[in-house]
């Protein structure tokens, strides 16, 4: 892992921004970590990081048009405009794949001077460390410990063992704390695959706005002759003044409620104009407003003619009639739709581009950003932003369980070198000469060096040791019994649990062992 990490990073594969500004909110937020991964290809929609023309400055930003061969058009979200500069995919540092908020905040120092500082003082340290062990070893026993460190993977299996081994002896307290740490891990593991296993922003439909639409309509009651085959004129047929003035205007609104006005502005080319009001405000409770009002061409031309000999100029018969309905909802904007008619002295006809029907709103549109919610049986639980950060502090805080609860295992592991003895004790221990134990004196063998401190604890003694060729020893002795624990350099077991002396401790004759004592 370390290599394919390694080989990731000298290769620019993967790569890390650390956001500074608001041009990507509410996506990403000042001090947040981005970690990018480079791809052949990348396509719009996507959020990338590009060189930008500063040395060292790093962009992250959306495509929103453009390719990969021509330059890609990139914008911030939070911006109005578009970057000015267009990477390729070449330019290209990688699109997002991780987002962990607040963590530029986190790794700011670790990669500042200081930060560099201490991780070499740490490594340099524990170099030093390792090279003194290894001095400290005496030359004899430093090949059988090498021997027994390149004997495969039994020594991984025995650790694990006897971490286990401590973990089960460990209070109930910490039992119930190790359990917690694992269940602990396993809701940051769910809720991590919640939050990254897609985007934190998805593309969802926009609500429907309310449709609205204003029509017009236009009828008249003619004479037969030969200019129509009916009675009825209605739009957009043109209306012949020769055989009738009088026009009935309808305009209907399909909407929510709210007020409707309708007037017309008048003018005859001149470069004089009026504006006349057809409906006055008017409010309305359903969502449906008709209205019908008559058009006497003859007046709005008698106006016109009227202001051109006013201003001296000689009278056309002809105007323009622009009509305005304006409905003003409080739910939505205001709706204007205008019609235009042209009245010459032959006839009324909508002017070409006039549409005799408006309409707003009613459709959805392609669909906008928003934060991605994460739901359980159709109920939202939060976004997948807070859900990342969600699953970073848990799994902090199962991994502050775990080390303590692993530390607390470790104080309980069987203590097998004389260098981890006299770390954990060695206000209690005194080196001596080895001791011959008298004739007859029984000699009690323990398996577990801190039932030897309790033994020493008990009876207010100091742990006596010495080393001998093959084992180092430590005694309590007390009333003609003597304690010991041996910690044996050729990985042979312990001596058997009793036996008696005539011979110092680490003598290899022995007796014939005493029944067992508890």
């Amino acid at each position: 892992m370390a290599a394919i990490g390694a080989w990731a990073v000298m290769t620019e594969r993967i790569g890390y921004v650390v956001t500074d500004g608001v041009s990507m909110n509410p996506v990403y937020y000042q001090g947040d970590l981005v970690v990018v991964m480079r791809a052949d290809s990348y396509r719009v929609g996507q959020i990338t990081a590009y060189h930008g023309d500063v040395p060292g400055q790093r962009v992250l930003h959306r495509i929103i048009g453009g390719n990969g061969i021509a330059g890609f058009v990139m914008k911030g979200d939070n911006n109005e405009s578009i970057d000015p500069l267009t990477p390729t995919t070449e330019q290209m540092i990688g699109r997002a794949v991780l987002h962990v908020p607040h963590g530029g905040s986190w790794l700011r120092p670790l990669l500042g001077p200081s930060g560099l500082g201490m991780l070499s003082f740490f490594v340099v340290s524990g170099g030093v460390a390792s090279v003194r062990t290894r001095r400290d070893i005496p030359r004899g026993r430093r090949k059988k410990k090498v021997g027994a460190m390149s004997s495969g993977s039994g020594g991984s299996w025995k650790t694990v063992a006897a971490i286990l081994h401590g973990l089960q002896r460990l209070p109930p307290v910490l039992r119930v704390a190790a359990t917690a740490s694992v269940a602990v891990a396993l809701l940051a593991l769910v809720v991590g695959i919640l939050g990254w296993s897609k985007p934190i922003l998805e593309t969802r439909a926009a609500p429907k706005a309310p449709g609205q639409s204003i029509s017009y309509s236009y009828s008249a009651k003619v004479p037969r002759s030969a200019a129509y085959d009916v009675t009825t004129v209605e739009s957009p047929e043109p209306i012949f003044r020769k055989l009738v003035d009088q026009v009935a205007l309808n305009i209907r609104y399909d909407g929510p409620a709210g007020t409707f006005r309708l007037s017309a502005a008048v003018t005859n080319g001149t470069g004089w104009h009026t504006t006349m009001v057809l409906v006055p405000k008017t409010e309305f409770t359903s969502d449906q407003f008709d209205a019908t009002i008559p058009l006497d061409l003859a007046t709005f031309v008698a106006r016109a003619d009227a202001a051109s000999r006013a201003i001296g100029t000689p009278a056309s018969g002809q105007v323009t009639i622009t009509l305005s309905a304006q409905v003003t909802s409080p739910q939505l904007a205001d709706m204007i739709a205008p019609l235009q008619l042209n009245v010459t002295p032959l006839q009324m006809t909508v002017t070409g581009g006039s549409a005799l029907r408006t309409q707003t709103g009613g459709t959805v549109s392609s669909g906008i950003l928003v934060p991605r919610e994460i739901k359980i049986f159709g109920h939202s639980l939060t976004t997948a932003s807070q859900a990342r950060s969600y699953a970073i502090l848990t799994l902090f805080g199962a991994t502050s369980i775990a080390v303590v609860v692993l530390l607390a295992s470790l104080r309980r592991l069987p203590l097998r070198t004389r260098a981890e003895i006299q770390r954990r004790y060695p206000k209690i221990l005194v080196t001596v000469e080895p001791i011959t134990t008298p004739p007859g004196e029984l000699i009690v063998n323990v398996d577990d060096f801190s039932a030897l401190v309790r033994l020493a604890e008990r009876y207010g003694q100091m742990i006596l040791t010495w080393s001998q060729p093959d084992a180092d020893e430590f005694v309590v002795r007390d009333e003609g019994i003597t304690y010991r624990y041996r910690v044996a350099l050729d990985g042979q077991p312990n001596l058997r649990n009793v036996e008696l002396g005539n011979r110092p401790s680490a003598g290899t004759h022995r007796r014939k062992a005493s029944p067992r004592v508890p």
